[in-house]
């Protein structure tokens, strides 16, 4: 992307903003992240920066200049060492460049895909990330059938192990937060615990799904959602011309277990770019369902052993 893309993204805020700088890997235009910064700053404008990374090109250098600027960084580790070697590779260049992060203090939040490859090793991922020190949450992404997941017919996880795991995964942070006071977050429980203590109505999964995002491709072109960056019919307009781009509502359709299940009005549903993706006629998957109802379990199970 160059700066004139960038800069009408910035020109065309109005009041508070996030913007995440994801790829593709955003380091490898690094330039254009610290100019982004430079120009939002000068303009005043009311934005949060977040980059989504690999990992692999970080240097004291860089991290030493996200910690200036005040990004917010999450790397991609799809399990402990050895399993993420198999499934990313260059795990030693990432967990290095994860440490380089925390020598100028920055914490770090896990995103992890889960496949039939990984979930057994979720609760090590857990033991992993309190190891390095700086991470201070994990979130888990249902795996899309595109790219090397769809050449190599990469399996899904079962509902059965995504549940089992998970609860696993969770018990090893209490065992943590016990024994140090060190609590790693799992993002899936806290949006669970978020919602039964506030009573948050049902809504789409994500910002996309209920139309207030947008992501911008180097080219210019505007799509509800990243992972259905390309697709013609999700296609918005270009950013140099906001005026004409289109908003484009995603599918909203959930299954009928929903209708009777006690979490249904509080659920945030499962992800509609990735229903599209893996060719699904609803956007709530038996392992969506696995993770939110799982996770709204552990919650309730924890409040009634509280009590």
């Amino acid at each position: 992307m160059d700066f004139a893309t960038a800069k009408a993204v910035i020109d065309g805020i109005q009041g508070p903003f996030r913007i995440q700088l994801a790829g593709g890997e955003p380091l490898l235009n690094f330039d254009l992240v610290k100019r982004i910064y430079a120009y939002a700053k000068q303009q005043r404008k009311k934005v949060l920066l977040a980059l989504q990374t690999n990992g692999t090109l970080l240097t004291p250098g860089i991290a030493k200049e996200l910690k200036e600027m005040n990004i917010s960084v999450g790397v991609s580790l799809d399990g402990p060492p050895e399993v993420n070697e198999q499934l990313r590779g260059k795990t030693g260049e990432v967990i290095r460049g994860i440490k380089y992060l925390a020598e100028y203090g920055i914490n770090v939040n896990l995103t992890c895909v889960i496949s039939v490859h990984n979930i057994g090793y979720l609760p090590l991922l857990v033991d992993y990330a309190f190891y390095l020190g700086n991470v201070k949450g994990i979130g888990l992404d249902l795996l899309r059938k595109t790219g090397n997941a769809l050449e190599n017919a990469v399996p899904e996880a079962s509902p059965d192990e995504i549940s089992h795991y998970l609860t696993e995964a969770y018990q090893r942070t209490k065992y943590f937060y016990q024994k140090t006071g060190r609590h790693i977050v799992i993002r899936e429980i806290a949006s669970a615990r978020k919602r039964l203590e506030r009573g948050i109505a049902a809504h789409g999964y994500c910002l996309a799904a209920v139309g207030k995002a947008a992501v911008v491709l180097p080219n210019g072109q505007v799509y509800p959602c990243g992972s259905l960056a390309g697709r013609p019919a999700y296609l918005m307009g270009q950013i140099t011309e906001p005026l004409k781009c289109r908003g484009i509502p995603l599918p909203n359709n959930y299954f009928p277990l929903c209708e009777t299940c006690s979490y249904g009005k509080i659920c945030s549903r499962g992800c509609p770019a990735r229903a599209i993706i893996n060719n699904e006629d609803t956007c709530f998957s038996l392992q969506d369902c696995a993770v939110r109802k799982t996770a709204f379990q552990i919650v309730e199970k924890e409040k009634r052993f509280t009590k």
